[in-house]
């Protein structure tokens, strides 16, 4: 069999999902599909309203959460080779992240230049996406892009552009775009999401995307609230089940006042969340989530889809309580976190690789993090049963304790006026600044031990001699030679009415995606895209 044939095979298993090749025991013990209290006349079961065990009767026992390690570096080309890399390994789905600079939509410039390529990936152009997805059958492997708006639209509109040319249908098209307008920079803190344009601008973006979407693109997410980022933020599990749930009630009723029927569209909204070391406490807040999103949907939002009521997450295990120091101790914690994920009932999983505290994972460590899930689908045999610690004293306990306090912090919010009015009036932030001021002041005292930095610390071991991962700069100058190189050449004749058509569109009230898709086409840069929606909203970066 060919390469081809291999590769083609491989694609085409992500499409039905793995599963486990037995339901036994090492020792040939039967599993059941669900385990229930004795004595116990109505059960709650997994892939029921309102699935605190889970939102599928079987979980894993049919389909595996989906391996998607987050990816992006450099140039497009160096990406796309690390992409294929972390298939052929093994990964069942793509998860690309940008630099700042994509992020912020800066083709060049003092932070585009001093940032290009280091936190991930450098998307300027439709050739970026062109070269970034080269070999890759988007028909067949999920995609996430982890942009907020009003970026999420670009890199949406680069997307189908590529797709287009290759003739595959909208349809066809599988994965998520963050496109959380306040959480995907560093957390929902003020600065970083006012600074390059005003709140309201991009939550308009964000929804015009997400009507788009869900009216184009039917196997698409069209929103995947980043709770992982508000929690790196240093606020603890409550506070991030809340703000989360929060600010994903405030989108939906965006929408729904547009007259999107809620069920058209909820059951393309995912979450992305973090599990962090507390391991029992990480797995009684998934199933706690869970419970509140379904009766938030149905209660509030009127929801009749069971779909609807989902809630879907995919998790990375939380970089925050890894360390510089002694990283290797990083293996252990990363995979005590994966095993929350797994035993809380995630979709997909992304695993925090050892060296984060020092760089972006090599191949090496990207490959070690997707052993790590592999060996825990393949070998436990915790994925042979749903919701395994169902009905533990312990964990039955600690949700429904967890799900007082999250709802608790959702009817706070509410008062203020919904996420949205509390984080303008600065209050989200505050309450930021106090958990992670309240979290390091428990490392350095000891009170939070951490094993190599205030307990079993060993002053005379300095870090490793493993090379970490390193980007080359002269890659990165080569690079902002090629975009000077496009914005200094020949440019398409739609270019410019392309850009005034835009900037119209944002000064008024439509949906701006079919527009950001014109310019994309006509050869707009993600800046030049940037600049003419501040030049349509009035409104100028503050110096």
């Amino acid at each position: 069999m060919s390469d081809d044939e291999t590769r083609g095979r491989s694609f085409d298993s992500y499409l039905e999902g793995e599963r486990p090749a037995d339901f036994k025991t090492l020792s040939g013990i039967e599993l059941k599909p669900v385990y229930e209290a004795s004595g116990d006349s109505k059960p709650e079961k997994p892939g029921e309203y309102p699935f605190t065990r889970g939102i599928h009767p079987e979980m894993y026992r049919t389909r595996l959460w989906t391996r998607r390690q987050q990816s992006g570096f450099g140039t497009p080309r160096q990406s796309n080779e690390r992409l294929h890399y972390l298939l052929e390994q093994g990964q069942t789905g793509l998860n690309i992240n940008p630099d700042a600079a994509s992020h912020l939509g800066l083709d060049e410039g003092a932070l585009g230049e001093g940032d290009l390529g280091l936190q991930g990936t450098s998307l300027v152009t439709l050739d970026d996406m062109t070269q970034l997805l080269d070999g890759i059958p988007i028909e067949k492997v999920s995609i996430t892009f982890n942009f907020r708006p009003p970026a999420s639209a670009v890199i949406i509109a680069m997307f189908l552009l590529v797709a287009e040319r290759r003739g595959v249908p909208r349809s066809e098209l599988r994965g998520t775009c963050t496109n959380c307008a306040l959480s995907q920079v560093v957390g929902p803190t003020l600065q970083s999401n006012t600074h390059f344009f005003p709140v309201d601008f991009a939550l308009r973006v964000g929804t015009d995307v997400m009507e788009f979407c869900a009216g184009e693109m039917p196997r698409w997410n069209i929103l995947n609230i980043n709770a992982y980022n508000i929690r790196e933020t240093g606020v603890n599990a409550v506070q991030e089940a809340g703000f989360a749930l929060s600010l994903a009630c405030d989108y939906l009723e965006r929408l729904t006042r547009r007259g999107v029927d809620i069920d058209s569209f909820a059951p393309r909204v995912g979450f992305f969340t973090a599990v962090h070391i507390d391991f029992f406490e990480e797995i009684a807040k998934l199933r706690a989530m869970r419970r509140i999103w379904a009766r938030t949907m149905r209660q509030r939002f009127g929801a009749r889809n069971e779909r609807s009521c989902w809630f879907r997450t995919a998790v990375q295990t939380s970089a925050l309580p890894l360390t510089a120091q002694e990283p290797r101790n990083n293996i252990v914690r990363a995979t005590v976190q994966t095993l929350a994920a797994v035993l809380g009932g995630c979709q997909s999983l992304h695993t925090t690789s050892w060296d984060e505290a020092y760089a972006l994972p090599t191949e090496e460590s990207h490959r070690l993090s997707l052993r790590t899930q592999q060996v825990i689908a393949y070998e436990t045999n915790v994925v042979k049963t749903a919701d395994p610690l169902g009905g533990s004293h312990m964990v039955e306990q600690l949700t429904d304790r967890l799900e007082e306090e999250i709802v608790a912090v959702i009817d706070d919010i509410d008062r203020r006026g919904g996420f949205v009015q509390a984080f303008k009036d600065g209050w989200i932030e505050e309450e930021i600044n106090r958990a992670r001021i309240a979290y390091w002041d428990q490392v350095e005292n000891g009170e939070r031990p951490v094993v190599g930095v205030n307990v079993f610390d060993d002053a005379a071991a300095g870090p490793p001699d493993d090379a970490f991962f390193h980007l080359d700069r002269a890659v990165a100058e080569e690079r902002l030679q090629a975009i000077r190189s496009h914005k200094e050449g020949p440019r398409d004749a739609r270019f410019k009415p392309a850009l005034a058509a835009l900037a119209a569109v944002a000064a008024g009230d439509e949906n701006v995606m079919p527009a950001v898709i014109e310019a994309v086409d006509a050869g707009a840069t993600i800046g030049e895209i940037f600049d003419a929606f501040r030049d349509g909203i009035g409104y100028q970066v503050p110096k």
